[in-house]
């Protein structure tokens, strides 16, 4: 089965392509290298470097690999660099969707689009936590949650009217191996270098600010049962457990053993406060239990990291 993965040379689409081509796919890469890298590409996989703003790139790529599916995690994912760049947020995350989408049309391709949970619902009172996916999406508290969640709606628009399958995973926070720890979003991988380089990490906001970590392998595995999906849907990919900023230090130092003391500085703009997902959909109908826990997840990052040294 060809399948194009946008995003393949990053941390989660690169774990994706390295399964996809295990079981006997033919895998193509979208990736303008912003983020992602090239020693993650596999040697069977075809790269396309290219950016998917561009409406004639997207459209020659998928008329020569002819693709049956589609995993779409390229994306700006960054929420303080949506902030500041909104209307750069807006190009990538909605245009680039929709030039995906038009490129895909032809084909009838499936998407199976990788969604943020945390940013798609905002903030979220804690009486309705672990929040589930028909809760009102009425308070993002970002640019990049709304691009994220504008870039659904056309996905599903697109089924409606051309018949194009489509599944969405809302994610929470993925960690693990290969995530970019240099960058603003993931915290693991943030404090796992910096202990490791023994620079002192830093929680914006008091240590109290809750998130639902899910572990990469975890959301491959997902991707992958998304793929054999008969129907239309939207999933929340997480484990429905929070996890205190101060927690995820603790953990990490419970491993590294450094000494090191975190700092704390102001909170950022456009983070909601608490936030987890209830994964009971997706355990349910499309098969997925979150096997790894945050421990176990955290000790495997920590191997990672260690290895590159």
């Amino acid at each position: 089965m060809n399948i194009l993965i946008t995003g393949g040379a990053g941390f989660i689409g690169s774990h994706i392509q390295d399964r996809l081509i295990a079981l006997g796919h033919t895998v193509g890469i979208i990736d303008n290298l912003r983020s992602g890298r090239n020693t993650r590409l596999h040697p069977k996989s075809e790269f396309f470097k290219s950016d998917i703003r561009s409406v004639e790139e997207m459209a020659a790529i998928f008329n020569r690999f002819k693709p049956v599916a589609v995993f779409h995690l390229a994306a700006q994912n960054e929420v303080p660099y949506s902030m500041d760049h909104p209307e750069e947020d807006l190009e990538i995350n909605i245009k680039g969707t929709i030039n995906l989408l038009e490129a895909a049309r032809p084909f009838k391709s499936k998407f199976i689009y990788s969604n943020t949970g945390g940013a798609l619902y905002g903030e979220v009172p804690e009486t309705s936590l672990p929040v589930t996916e028909d809760y009102p999406i009425s308070r993002p508290t970002s640019y990049y949650g709304v691009s994220k969640g504008a870039a659904e709606k056309y996905i599903q628009l697109y089924g409606e009217i051309f018949g194009m399958p489509w599944v969405s995973l809302r994610y929470a926070n993925v960690y693990g191996p290969r995530q970019d720890g240099n960058r603003e979003a993931g915290i693991v991988a943030i404090f796992t270098q910096k202990l490791l380089a023994r620079q002192t990490p830093k929680i914006n906001g008091d240590g109290r600010h809750t998130r639902d970590y899910v572990y990469v392998g975890d959301v491959a595995d997902a991707n992958l049962l998304a793929l054999d999906y008969p129907q239309n849907d939207y999933f929340n990919i997480s484990t429905g457990t929070r996890v205190s900023n101060l927690e995820v230090f603790n953990t990490l130092e419970s491993v590294l053993k450094t000494g090191i003391k975190v700092e704390f500085g102001p909170p950022r703009p456009g983070d909601p406060q608490h936030n987890a997902l209830s994964p009971i959909k997706a355990e349910k109908l499309l098969g997925w239990i979150p096997k790894t826990s945050f421990s176990d997840g955290v000790r495997q990052t920590v191997e990672y990291y260690q290895s590159e040294k």
